[in-house]
């Protein structure tokens, strides 16, 4: 068997080469065929864009945490017996700083970041309530999904639908991750009475430096935990509608196109000759 197996597998393999050379070739023959130029040029446009966002936005992810590492200290003995109870022991980062910020960010390996102020300026319980709702964007890779809506917000920068559903992804990610809070807890009042001292503090102004959420969710969230049946809308505006209808259309006639173009003269020759 291993000797039946030792002369077929270089048969074999050089089948699925060739075969291979002959699928990319007969590729990058016809999509010059079916696709226009401009079409062509317009998509390379697009991957370039996105592709581009999403080194920018690594390369900001990594600096932040390289300035962030160089401001982290010890954790106080009652905050790490807080993050060793909610099992996120090595996972807090504590860096100096007066403003009462907090946040998960890392693609790889996420960490959550939480200022000296913040641990100053709040209960125990109000700080376990952040540190859980932190913990629910570290468990559902809330980062990743922030890094990739943003990157596909950048490559359709055209389509404000694209820009919309994201925006609207982070505030339900936001509230979910309230719910996660409370389930623990069995009480909103502590996340509320800390999200109210945040609110009236300086924030660090971390959102345009790399794929973390901002404060703008801040008062959607206080409502909905003041009132619990306060529903999140999805807001679509009618140009995002239109403007993705009309891309559709568009990108649909300019596909078909070339193709008809190429047949018709075909078709008409035959017909003459067959005269």
């Amino acid at each position: 068997m291993v000797t039946l197996l030792t002369k077929l597998f270089p048969v074999f393999t050089s089948k699925v080469i060739i075969f291979c050379q002959k699928l990319l070739s007969n590729t990058m023959l016809e999509i010059p065929r079916a696709f226009p130029d401009a079409f062509v040029f317009a998509v390379g446009i697009v991957l370039g864009i996105g592709i581009l966002s999403l080194i920018i936005q690594l390369w900001k992810t990594h600096l932040l945490l390289r300035k962030i590492l160089s401001r982290r200290i010890s954790l106080p003995r009652k905050m790490k017996e807080t993050v060793d109870s909610l099992g996120l022991t090595d996972k807090v980062i504590l860096i100096k700083d007066h403003s009462l910020s907090s946040f998960c960010c890392g693609i790889f390996s996420p960490r959550l970041v939480i200022t000296t102020g913040m641990v100053k300026s709040l209960t125990n319980k109000e700080l376990e309530a952040v540190l859980l709702h932190e913990q629910s964007h570290l468990v559902s890779r809330d980062p990743v999904k922030a890094l990739m809506g943003k990157t596909f917000s950048s490559m359709f920068f055209f389509l404000p639908l694209f820009g919309e559903l994201y925006k609207n992804v982070e505030a339900t990610n936001e509230l979910l991750a309230d719910q996660w809070t409370i389930s623990y807890q069995g009480q909103p009042t502590f996340l509320r009475g800390a999200l109210r001292k945040i609110l009236a503090s300086p924030q660090l102004r971390l959102a345009i430096a790399s794929n973390i959420s901002g404060p703008e969710y801040f008062e959607i969230r206080i409502q909905r935990l003041m009132d619990p049946r306060t529903k999140q809308k999805f807001n679509l505006s009618l140009l995002s509608w239109v403007t993705t209808f009309l891309f559709v259309f568009l990108s649909l006639f300019v596909i078909q196109t070339p193709v008809n173009a190429t047949m018709n003269p075909h078709t008409e020759t035959t017909g003459v000759s067959c005269h």
